[in-house]
């Protein structure tokens, strides 16, 4: 009788263990997640760790905040990817994805957001998530955001040199062009353009580009399009904003950070940026001293603009939980965090509640990228491909500008050599992944 007792007491005993044990293991409340941001602030780690004390009063989980440096990301988080490390919720750009599917690294989100698309921006549900489905077969992110490109001006400057900026009408690339080179002044200290001569240097170029390519980056046989004799005359043209000294000499060097400081710190007049740069113009730069004008038109009068979120929300295949890392997704794309995120960041908010807000309206500061969002003239370029593209993003895309602004080569190498590897990648990828098709840019006018 005693085994018998003792038997049922072990069994109860293990039972309950592996009951307790099924329940960590599948009970978002338990879990301890870590989230890793790649475009640290300080304003950004604190408005993350207020938000995560509230999540955790909200749901019993709770979040950890890392960060690593914009310029070292990629190469940290792939070193973590390769090493199964990676944390439980990520903010990643976009194009890393190809790199990040294939290997595996990244949560297919379809089952998550089901039901609930309609309280999305037709932005998120009819270009961004479509797009991404037929690049990478699934949605493997959530906007933080929208960003979209404009060109930031001194406002002051612009008054002194005669220089037109109307938001409504918007200008030409040549309009553009003339502006740099009348608000150069160099007696003044003043240059006409933040020049991005480092890494990322060959993604507002490439934007310019597909304004002669449709669009495009390949047709539908996979031939990369930039290197034609118009691409190639765009080509230099856009570097002669660097070797015309319309930007300094050490503009080579820059990438986001020296970019953003030289305009609000009175050394450059335009910038070509995302409008997550609003909120630091905001913070450190005078209303009269600037102005959002809207990408400038191609020689089709189309605004050729990338519309993205390049810090997308992704939950990584080696955390324990995904089920609570999509309730933090969830909780900080709620319309109330979403939009104080968005002020925050400079960002355009992803959730329709938001629509109403003043920041984002006719005469808010955000009007210029909001306008665009909507013109049926804009049209969002194709990627650089569905296959992984960042060792080319953090390195030869940029060096063989660099070659060329350096005189080691000439300007049709730069671009044939750029244009050869895209083509190189995208063969492969075709002959690799019968039935695909090449991706073709997206019209707000559709």
């Amino acid at each position: 009788m005693k085994k018998v007792l003792v038997f049922m007491l072990a069994a109860l005993v293990l039972g309950g263990s592996l009951f307790a044990g099924g329940q960590k293991g599948s009970s978002a409340s338990a879990a301890s997640l870590r989230f890793i941001d790649v475009s640290p602030s300080p304003a950004r780690q604190a408005y993350y760790e207020k938000v995560f004390n509230v999540f955790k009063t909200e749901t019993g989980i709770s979040a950890s905040y890392e960060s690593v440096p914009w310029d070292d990301a990629a190469n940290r988080l792939t070193t973590q990817g390769a090493s199964g490390n990676l944390p439980d919720v990520m903010t990643t750009w976009e194009g890393w994805l190809g790199q990040y599917t294939q290997a595996g690294w990244v949560v297919p989100l379809e089952k998550y957001f089901a039901g609930t698309e309609s309280t999305y921006t037709d932005t998120v549900t009819k270009k961004l998530w479509p797009r991404q489905k037929s690049l990478y077969g699934a949605v493997y992110t959530v906007p933080d955001g929208l960003m979209v490109k404009g060109m930031f001006v001194r406002k002051d400057w612009a008054a002194e040199k005669g220089v037109n900026l109307d938001v409504n009408r918007g200008w030409t690339y040549d309009e553009y062009f003339d502006a740099v080179a009348k608000l150069t002044d160099p007696a003044q200290r003043r240059y006409g353009v933040s020049y991005r001569g480092a890494r990322g240097a060959f993604d507002p170029l490439s934007v310019y580009l597909t304004g002669f390519t449709g669009g495009r980056y390949y047709d539908d046989q996979g031939n990369a399009l930039v290197n034609s004799s118009e691409c190639l005359d765009a080509f230099i043209k856009w570097t002669n904003m660097y070797l015309k000294e319309y930007a300094p000499r050490d503009a080579i060097n820059w990438g986001f950070t020296e970019m953003v400081d030289n305009f609000t710190g009175g050394l450059t007049a335009t910038l070509l940026n995302d409008s997550e740069v609003a909120a630091t113009c905001q913070a450190n730069m005078r209303p009269e001293q600037w102005t959002v004008m809207p990408m400038p038109r191609s020689k089709d009068g189309k605004i050729y603009n990338t519309i993205n979120s390049p810090y997308a929300y992704s939950i990584s295949t080696h955390g324990k939980n995904p089920d609570a890392a999509w309730k933090l997704i969830e909780f900080l794309t709620r319309p109330d965090n979403n939009i104080e995120y968005c002020k925050m960041s400079g960002q355009i908010p992803i959730k329709k509640d938001v629509a109403g807000d003043p920041t984002y309206g006719e005469n808010g500061p955000y009007s210029a990228f909001v306008k665009q969002l909507n013109d049926p003239n804009t049209v969002i370029p194709a990627s650089f491909g569905p296959f992984n593209y960042t060792d080319l993003h953090q390195g030869m895309f940029h060096e063989e500008v660099q070659k060329y602004l350096l005189g080691q080569q000439d300007a049709k190498t730069a671009l044939n050599n750029i244009n050869t590897e895209l083509e190189k990648r995208m063969k492969k990828y075709l002959a690799d992944n019968p039935g695909f098709q090449v991706e073709r840019p997206l019209m707000n006018s559709n």
